[in-house]
This record gives structure tokens, sequence and C-alpha cells, in this order.
């Protein structure tokens, strides 16, 4: 016990030793409130050893002191160093409202600025993460910016606005010219579903996303799936359903696909059917959605008839699975 006390101590001594050591080299921070924007910048960008200590609280300062930081930190939107974008896009996205007006005015600029979208882009990114709906008029305006880079980060950005006026703007970007915006609008859409769309608005987005499920691109085909989705509704199980029964192509499988992850279970009498498709895919992805909501008795059923009579060994797989569930719960 005595050797065990005193192994205590000393670890004592040396954990105290350890720790009057590192108060000792705790790095220097006091200078830096005298310091400019830009040389604050300077440190919350910088990957050299010297400022490793620095970032941090410089990045804390330059969001702490917004009014003072804001006029120099739009000026480097259009940086080509992408640690400094990195930096900069987290403070002002930390700076948060505050930030927003300089932002607005400095989107406009950066449309116009020749040879590089780098700042535009930054800017709708920043805009967007921050939510404030008052950007809206600015991002609307790169949404037919000729650079396809911009017009796909207007539609994101426009998408985490999270307000009906968005929409229109967002149709337009869903039938835009290059597939990477008509996926981001896809995606943006999606996540409007929360907001307080007026019915004329959510048939006008749904029948835009399922047209969208024809699209040649199988990016822009998924986000359209997901989309809808995430919408869901009434209106929109009419709608795939609908889809759905155009059998073999593109646009019915996804919305097969898209019933199951809605999951409500008055799709199931509709799926079903379904089994009786000439096509082998249709069929399978039927009896996959099926099982996504899992089957009802009836269901359950016209599963089993499929496996009796069935020889597509996907086919026979999925409805397989389908039933597993319920057979388990046996």
């Amino acid at each position: 016990m005595r050797r065990m006390a005193c192994l205590f101590v000393v670890l004592a001594l040396l954990a105290a030793g350890a720790a009057a050591a590192a108060e000792s080299a705790a790095p220097d921070t006091s200078g830096l409130p005298e310091l400019t924007p830009e040389e604050l910048f300077l440190r919350a960008s910088s990957a050299a050893l010297q400022f490793e200590h620095l970032r941090a609280p410089s990045r804390r300062l330059l969001i702490k002191d917004h009014e003072e930081s804001l006029p120099y930190l739009v000026t480097r939107l259009d940086t080509d160093d992408a640690r400094e974008r990195h930096a900069l896009e987290d403070i002002l996205v930390k700076i948060g409202e505050p930030a927003v007006a300089s932002l607005r005015v400095a989107i406009l600029s950066e449309y116009e600025r020749e040879g590089t979208t780098r700042g535009a882009r930054l800017a709708a990114g920043v805009l967007g993460r921050i939510g404030d709906a008052e950007a809206l008029t600015e991002l609307v305006a790169g949404v037919g910016h000729e650079d396809w880079k911009v017009r796909a980060s207007v539609a994101s950005a426009l998408g985490r606005l999270g307000i009906v006026e968005a929409v229109d703007p967002l149709l337009e970007s869903l039938g835009d010219r290059n597939e990477s915006v008509r996926k981001g609008a896809a995606v943006a859409l999606g996540r409007l579903a929360g907001s307080d769309v007026e019915p004329s608005s959510t048939r006008r987005v749904a029948d835009a996303l399922v047209s969208s499920l024809d699209d040649r691109y199988y990016s822009v085909r998924m986000s359209a799936a997901d989309a809808l989705t995430k919408i869901g509704g009434t209106e929109i199980l009419g709608l795939l359903t609908e889809a759905a029964g155009t059998e073999g192509s593109p646009s019915s499988l996804l919305a097969i696909r898209a019933l199951g992850e809605i999951g409500d279970r008055s799709s199931l009498p509709d799926l079903a059917r379904l089994l009786d498709s000439d096509d082998w895919a249709t069929r399978a992805f039927a009896a996959e959605a099926i099982g996504r909501i899992a089957p009802d008795r009836r269901t359950r059923k016209r599963l089993g008839k499929t496996l009796s009579t069935e020889d597509h060994p996907f086919v026979i797989a999925r409805a397989a699975e389908a039933l597993a569930p319920a057979d388990q719960e046996h």
C-alpha cells in the first residue's frame, strides 16, 4: 500500500509539472486584437505552422468584430486559394445574418466579374447556408448566368432558403440545358418540401419533377425521384401511380421505387397489380416497393402467388425479400 501511495504521489507531481509546462508554453494570442482584418484572415486561413495556434482565435475575432471585418472579407470572395475559400465560407456562415447585406451587394458584382466565377459561387453558397430570405432577389439574378457552375450554385442556394418564392426560379433551373443545374434544382425542390407551398405550386412542382423522371441523365432522374419522395402527399402519390403504369420506362421504375420510399399503404393495391406486368423489371421493382411498405395480408398472398409462378431470378429474390419480414414475425 505504501508503494502504491508513493506511485500516486509521483504521478500527481508529474501531472502537475506537465500542466505547469503546458501553461508556460501556451501560445501568446494577446496581440491579435491589434491586427487588421487582413492580418487576422492571413492567420485564420494559413497552413503555416507558426500560425497553427492562431487560426481558431483569429477566426473568432473576425466573427466577433464583423462590422469591421466584413468589408475586407467580401473582397476575398474570388480568391484562388482553396484554404482561404474554406476559411472564408466558415467565417461568413458563422457571422450569419449580419453578413447578408454585404453578400447581397457583393454577389451582384461577382456575377459581372470577368475571368472567374469563384466569388459568385462562394457567395451563393454562403447565402444559401445562412438561409436568409432577403437574398432571394440577388440569387434569382444568377439563375440565367452564362456559367453553369454559377447557375448550379444558385439553384442549390435557392432550395436552402425554404420559401415559396423560390419555386418559380427553381422550376426554370429544372429546365436548364446543363445536367448539374437540373440535378441541383431537383434536389432544391425536394428541400422545399417543408415549406408552406400553396396547392397550385405543389402541383406545378410535382408535374415538373415527374417529367424529370425521364431525363436523359441518371443523376437528374434519381434526384427528381428523391425530391418527389420528400414532398409526398396524396397528389404526389397519384402522379407517381400514374407514372408507374408506363411499364418498362425509366420513369416507371423510378416512380415505383418512390412509392416504396414514401411508404403509404394506400399504394399497395396498385403495386400488387404491377406484379402481373409483362416486364420483369417492373415486377421486381414492384415487389421491392411492397417490401419497403410492408405488405398486408392480401398483398402477401399476391406475393406468394408470384413466388409460385415466377421464373425470373431477380423477381423471385425481391418477392422473397418482401415476404421475409412478415414470415419472420410468425
